[in-house]
């Protein structure tokens, strides 16, 4: 299973991604959908927010009254906190299932607004952002869906910027052309990453390939973030605190890193579990190394075991 994170700002087009997606057979787990799932008339989610906010949150058709549980929340950091402590777990929880329930060799997309804000990048195999310009997203909005221009530049500024969401992106997507330049972006994202990624993954396979002597390493701003994004989703697993020893960019057609990671010494790349966590955040273990199986992005990490600190 490949686990990609979808985000985007605002009027992004984010929803025509996911549906396109959807049509080449890809799993699309919608966290905004989940959120409002969890909250349904008659789920507990509902009763315990009531119980916490009052009878006055829930309308008289026992549906969730989003205008005036948000008056409270948004003016009160300790409600807002209450809520989230609420409402997180379960919509964790209906994740994991909706998760759980793909088929072994599905593409799992999760369709989630706040990936930039939450900082879940490295929670993913791979993190796919559409981009469009603030000043078109706030065209768009303003003259195809008829909303207020005010609330609309007050809930752009609210959400991460363009420059935070392209540092966050192991694939940006551009949308400022029309539906059908996007359809076929997708289309190629797809065939040429998305499902290979996910067949490599599938049969334990790296992407790694030795370079040529002589070969000159390059590098840039973004590709130096999806190098430490690549450090944080092995870390993330085995633990330990690494760096990027090597880093090469080849424009369009992706880049590579090596890394090192020395880690504690009961972390055991060999366990069963360690292996399929490694798996879920876009890697593979051949002989000893930690070796991404993306595509379009090489990745060798060797793992060491790590100096004890003063007086151990």
């Amino acid at each position: 299973m490949l686990w990609v994170g979808l985000s985007g700002g605002i009027g992004s087009g984010k929803s025509t991604v996911s549906a396109r997606l959807a049509e080449h057979g890809a799993v699309v787990v919608d966290a905004d959908r989940v959120a409002r799932e969890v909250v349904e008339p008659g789920m507990p989610t509902l009763a315990e927010i009531r119980e916490r906010f009052g009878p006055q949150v829930v309308g008289e058709d026992g549906v969730l009254d989003r205008a005036a549980l948000g008056q409270v929340v948004f003016a009160d950091e300790q409600a807002r906190r209450d809520l989230e402590s609420i409402t997180h777990p379960r919509i964790a929880e209906r994740t994991r299932e909706l998760v759980s329930d793909a088929p072994a060799d599905a593409v799992v997309v999760h369709d989630i607004p706040l990936l930039v804000e939450l900082d879940r990048a490295a929670d993913y195999a791979l993190t796919v952002v559409v981009d469009v310009p603030a000043g078109e997203r706030l065209r768009r909005l303003v003259e195809l869906r008829a909303m207020d221009p005010d609330q609309v530049r007050a809930r752009i500024g609210a959400q991460a910027t363009d420059e935070q969401r392209a540092a966050a992106a192991d694939v940006l997507l551009d949308n400022s052309g029309t539906v059908e330049d996007l359809h076929r972006a997708v289309d190629r994202l797809w065939e040429d990453r998305l499902a290979p990624f996910e067949e490599n993954l599938r049969h334990g396979w790296s992407s790694w390939e030795e370079l040529a002597d002589g070969a000159t390493p390059t590098e840039n701003g973004r590709c130096r973030a999806r190098a430490e994004r690549s450090l944080r989703r092995i870390a993330g697993v085995v633990g330990g605190q690494g760096r990027v020893t090597a880093l090469r960019c080849e424009g369009d057609r992706g880049g590579r890193c090596e890394l090192v990671l020395p880690v504690p010494a009961d972390a055991d790349l060999q366990d069963p579990a360690v292996v399929r966590r490694l798996a879920r955040v876009g890697f593979v273990v051949d002989r000893g190394l930690v070796l991404g199986a993306d595509p379009r992005w090489q990745v060798r990490c060797r793992v060491e075991e790590s100096s004890p600190g003063p007086g151990a």
